[in-house]
């Protein structure tokens, strides 16, 4: 079943390029559609380096991955996945910064590939015309939770099922649980909140 699941994750972005190549090379083009070409061909195989990035993090031990013993900046965590974002207009990440100060369990690098994830699935699973946004809903002094959803009209169901039992069904999404054990492994829990959002919880250090 896991293989399934992976098979699953790494035919969409092999599709993509090899369908790329084989339309580009079906008649001569002018240079600028085959550097769109090989644009979207290196944006595919992007993809397939990430995948197989986080085949390699769900192999090792969750001590290297993240624990709740490091820290890092919130507003630094967030800007990652703004950068990821930058431009498009149907995802938003935490429009509202977190307070200066904030800091959480885990490392930056990991904790940012966690909540790009959540982000990338809810924007895979979204219904049309839907716009998914990252929101921090509480900074307590011991959590912070955020949310991920997509409105209107939100998210395909079932879309978030797969979160209750991620780190044991082996036919879960893979970027599903890679972001829950990045995530568990630092501290926190990710949870889904109905139909149409799921909420990640982190925990807060000094």
């Amino acid at each position: 079943m896991f293989a399934a699941a992976v098979a699953h994750e790494i035919r969409t972005p092999l599709s993509a390029a090899a369908g790329e190549a084989e339309i580009a090379l079906r008649r001569d083009r002018p240079a600028a559609e085959y550097r769109d070409a090989l644009h979207r061909i290196a944006g595919a195989i992007s993809e397939l380096v990430e995948i197989s990035g986080d085949l390699t993090l769900l192999s090792e031990p969750i001590e290297d991955i993240a624990g709740a013993s490091r820290s890092a900046a919130l507003d630094a965590v967030l800007s990652k996945i703004r950068e990821r974002y930058a431009g498009r207009d149907d995802v938003e990440i935490a429009a509202e910064p977190p307070p200066a100060a904030a800091r959480v369990g885990g490392s930056e690098r990991y904790l940012a590939r966690a909540l790009t994830l959540i982000v990338e699935h809810a924007v895979r699973h979204r219904r049309a015309g839907a716009r998914v946004a990252m929101r921090i809903l509480a900074v307590t002094g011991s959590r912070v939770r955020l949310a991920v959803d997509a409105q209107p009209p939100g998210i395909w169901p079932r879309a978030w099922v797969t979160l209750q039992g991620a780190a044991d069904q082996p036919d879960a999404p893979l970027r599903l649980r890679t972001a829950r054990r990045i995530v568990e492994g630092s501290g926190g829990a990710v949870v889904p909140a109905g139909a149409d959002a799921v909420h990640i919880e982190l925990q807060r250090t000094a």
